[in-house]
């Protein structure tokens, strides 16, 4: 069964990003980040993408990276020959059912503001994973709903391999509350 999450890092406005890049650096996130998606299949919509392209920061390596554009053709062949659309891939669908993926597969939403959006209203998530800022950074880009609203339909959840120890762990970056949200329903693991 494939599984769909949403992972955001907000600050303490609920700000995403600003002039299309995060205005922050939290290397702890980062890494949480990149241990969670490793071997995985993120989607982010175009801007994420270009934001992240223009910093030769993207197609994330060790992960296939999907990108939900109105432009999917033009971006296809734009980067096809670079890149094999097993690594990057352009659709249209936030279901991403136009392209093939494994049965079992965990795709990670990972922003931005249009896409958290549309994720939000159309998709049945399973889990959400959000990292808190305790600072403000001046965004002029927002997560599309207030985290403490999430509680209606999602809960805190804890899994049992998250110990003290992970915390930890992430030491050398400021101090960020990392959030696991799963439906009031429960998921068959």
């Amino acid at each position: 069964m494939v599984q769909k999450i949403l992972i955001a890092a907000i600050d303490k406005d609920g700000g995403i990003g600003k002039d299309g890049y995060m205005p922050w650096h939290y290397p702890a996130d980062l890494k949480l980040f990149m241990n969670l998606t490793m071997g995985h299949t993120i989607v982010m919509g175009r801007k994420t993408f270009d934001g992240m392209f223009d910093r030769e920061k993207a197609p994330l390596k060790g992960r296939q990276n999907i990108v939900v554009t109105s432009q999917a053709e033009e971006y296809r062949s734009k980067f096809a020959p670079e890149h094999s659309p097993s690594h990057l891939n352009f659709t249209t669908d936030i279901n991403c059912g136009d392209i093939e993926l494994e049965a079992d597969a965990k795709i990670f939403y990972c922003g931005g503001a249009n896409l958290y959006q549309q994720v939000i209203q159309k998709l049945d998530l399973d889990i959400i994973y959000l990292s808190r800022l305790d600072e403000s950074y001046n965004c002029d880009t927002f997560f599309p709903q207030n985290p403490q609203s999430l509680d209606g339909e999602f809960e805190p959840y804890i899994p049992p391999y998250l110990t003290q120890s992970f915390s930890d762990k992430m030491s050398g970056s400021k101090p960020f509350t990392f959030q696991i949200y799963t439906p009031k329903s429960p998921i068959i693991y």
